[in-house]
């Protein structure tokens, strides 16, 4: 009996030893959940970061505690509440923070699935930690090349395939030297029968269609290959990486990462590429490289890992320069730039800052344009001064910027903008000023505007040339077609751009004239009717030009109107839109212009012309601030010899004469914008 005794004695101790011992290890249990017992005091969702999370994540379990909500985390939270009849939103709120605490705290187990890893974790494996050996993308093999701490989610499905369809758009896309991310390929993946994570592409490329002069190395031509799933680029990869084969076919697996298709989508993917930036041009006039995606490897829902061949043409890319390829164009333009005019100036003090052109240079393309040279054509009309009689500086404002030279130090020959020229050593003359380093750069598909402005001597001034400076004297500016070669203008890459085929366009600045006495003539209206009068061969046309004018500095006398006479003293004919232009005898001049050539000035003698200004003994008189108007009708009519029959004709105001006295003699003859703008419309006569 002793020895069963004492076998029921070490029974018992055993027995005892073992409940000590599970006692032990569920409190050690119990007090490890007790500290991971998860508190709720904040909503936690997607993206939210800190300790309040790292809780969340230990009391999930199957997760890395690193504080970061990523889309394991939020996984994990639909699992767990769906698990407890919770709305599964992924949204961390009071009910399901409660339902968290109370299962902690109840001291109730963290749900298993059959392969052990944590429900909540939707069965699968935790990431695995900070360091280890790691894929071409820079995550851990251990995470299946995935983003520690998150990836896309989980796969639905157990049986995903892909399909793949090429986008017809992208061939032939000129690749400029320099220029980065630019689409050179692209295709479509639809994914069915469940979702697809995509592990990797295997991309070629070929020089087969070279020129045998040209560099067949992959890396002389492109820096590295990108692919891109929609607007996020899922893997990038050097070129020099790129495996040559004996037929010259560089080939490499681009791995990617994040990169999963749903079931039933259909995602764009596109290659893209960096090209070099010192792509050399006898490569570029005659290269032939294509590029060709050949397989897709891919894993299901199940982990299966499939590898599908994709058959397409190669996609040929064409390398080109960096502002081919962006397309940059530099288009110079007027923009209001001002009407001929009479300017009014001093006697005795400068007159600073009038206006001679107004222009815009307009960005064409993808790439920014950098300005650094913008060459102007300064003309000046004079009797006997020249341009640095007129201006002895000149001011470029281009957008907020502002840039002075003066004519006596900075003039050049207009024909090459490097050639010095004086400016000041003959009458009418021609020259160029270059506004250089203004290192101005225009982004791409904007417009910056830019004025031409000059300070105006004195008409009095008695510093060399200067002294020649009369009334009547012109100037103009102009950005020319032959001056537009000389802008500096580059692309972003550093790339001049090309006359006529990358900047085109000019600014034609108007006449100004200038005076200390004066007329500022504008254009009321125009008329042109046409009369029957009977059978006979005496039909007329009547041409009506109605004008403003307004004397400044002194009163102004504008000579009475004279009745046209075959002495042409102020009234041509012709077939041109133009004829001798009118001297200071000329009074109001007049221009009838007609393919008839069988009409003279003796068809005109019913014209005439009226104002409402005080008419004098000699002229009519235009106060000093005042504003008259001047009516001319020029009648044309038809004689018995049927002459004019069926002709057309419109007329031209040809010029203004004008003094400071009562005089049918003028100083001055104001032509400005006439020809151009004071114009009728035709009237035919009939017979």
């Amino acid at each position: 009996m002793s020895n069963i005794l004492n076998l029921k004695g070490v029974r018992l101790f055993a027995i005892i030893v073992l409940a000590m011992a599970i006692l032990a290890t569920f409190g050690m249990v119990a007090v490890q959940q007790a500290e991971a017992a998860y508190m709720h005091t904040v909503t936690l969702r997607q993206g939210s970061t800190g300790p309040q999370v790292a809780s969340l994540q230990m009391t999930l379990g199957g997760l890395t505690a690193d504080g970061n909500f990523g889309p394991l985390t939020r996984a994990a939270v639909v699992a767990f509440q769906t698990s407890n009849n919770l709305v599964a939103d992924g949204v961390v709120g009071p009910m399901t923070g409660a339902a968290l605490a109370g299962v902690v705290a109840g001291g109730g187990s963290v749900p298993l699935c059959p392969n052990g890893n944590t429900l909540a974790s939707n069965c699968t494996t935790s990431p695995a930690g900070p360091s280890g050996p790691t894929c071409p993308n820079g995550n851990l093999i251990a995470n299946n090349c995935m983003p520690s701490g998150g990836g896309p989610g989980p796969l639905a499905g157990t049986a995903g395939t892909v399909a793949y369809s090429q986008l017809s758009q992208y061939s032939n896309e000129e690749v400029g030297a320099g220029v980065s991310d630019i689409k050179v390929a692209g295709f479509e993946l639809e994914a069915s029968d469940g979702d697809v994570l995509l592990r990797s592409f295997k991309l070629t490329f070929s020089s087969t269609g070279n020129a045998a002069a040209d560099s067949d190395r992959l890396v002389d031509y492109l820096d590295s290959v990108s692919i891109w799933q929609g607007t996020t680029k899922i893997g990038t990869v050097s070129t020099a990486d790129f495996i040559r084969d004996s037929a010259g076919v560089y080939s490499k697996v681009v791995a990617v990462s994040n990169a999963i298709v749903r079931d039933g989508d259909k995602d764009k993917f596109y290659i893209t590429v960096d090209a070099a930036s010192n792509i050399d041009s006898n490569d570029i006039d005659s290269d032939s490289w294509g590029v060709d995606p050949i397989n897709v490897r891919y894993e299901d829902g199940s982990g299966v890992v499939s590898t599908d061949t994709i058959t397409q043409t190669e996609i040929p890319i064409s390398f080109v320069t960096s502002a081919t390829a962006t397309d940059t164009k530099l288009k110079v333009a007027l923009n209001n730039t001002p009407d001929a005019s009479a300017i009014e100036v001093s006697s005795s003090n400068n007159t600073d800052g009038v206006v001679l052109l107004k222009g815009k240079l307009t960005a064409e393309g993808t790439s920014d344009v950098w300005v650094d040279a913008l060459p102007i054509t300064f003309t000046a009309a004079t009797s006997l001064g020249s341009i640095n009689a007129i201006t002895g500086n000149v001011t470029l404002e281009l957008g907020a910027n502002t840039y002075s030279e003066t004519t006596g130090t900075n003039c050049v020959d207009e024909d090459d903008f490097s050639t010095a020229q004086t400016c000041s050593t003959e009458a009418n003359e021609v020259a160029g000023v270059l506004f250089d380093d203004l290192d101005y750069t225009i982004p791409a598909g904007t417009t910056v505007n830019f004025t031409i402005l000059a300070d105006i001597n004195d008409l009095d001034a008695t510093v060399g040339e200067s002294v020649n400076f009369d009334a009547g004297d012109t100037l103009k500016a102009d950005l020319t077609a032959a001056g537009r070669e000389f802008i500096i203008a580059q692309n972003e890459l550093g790339d001049s751009l090309a006359d006529s085929t990358e900047m085109t366009g000019t600014a034609l600045g108007e006449v100004q004239v200038f005076y200390v006495d004066g007329i500022a003539v504008t254009l009321d209206s125009v008329d042109a009717d046409a009369f029957t009068v009977d059978a006979v061969d005496n039909d007329r046309a009547e041409l009506v030009i109605k004008f403003k004018v307004k004397a400044f500095g002194d009163a102004a006398y504008i000579p009475s109107f004279m009745t046209p006479t075959t002495a042409a003293t102020n009234a041509t004919t012709g077939t041109a839109a133009s004829s001798t232009a009118p001297t200071t005898a000329s009074g109001v001049a007049f221009h009838v212009q007609s393919a008839d050539t069988g009409l003279t000035i003796a068809y005109l003698a019913g014209s005439t012309l009226t104002s409402t200004a005080t008419e004098e003994t000699n002229s009519f008189k235009v106060v000093e601030g005042a504003t008259e108007t001047f009516t001319l009708k020029v009648i044309v009519t038809n004689v018995a010899t049927s002459v004019l029959d069926s002709a057309s004709v419109r007329a031209i105001l040809a010029g203004i004469n004008f003094g400071n006295s009562d005089s049918a003699t003028g100083d001055y003859v104001y032509t400005s914008d006439l020809a151009d703008t004071f114009k009728t419309p035709y009237a035919t006569i009939a017979d």
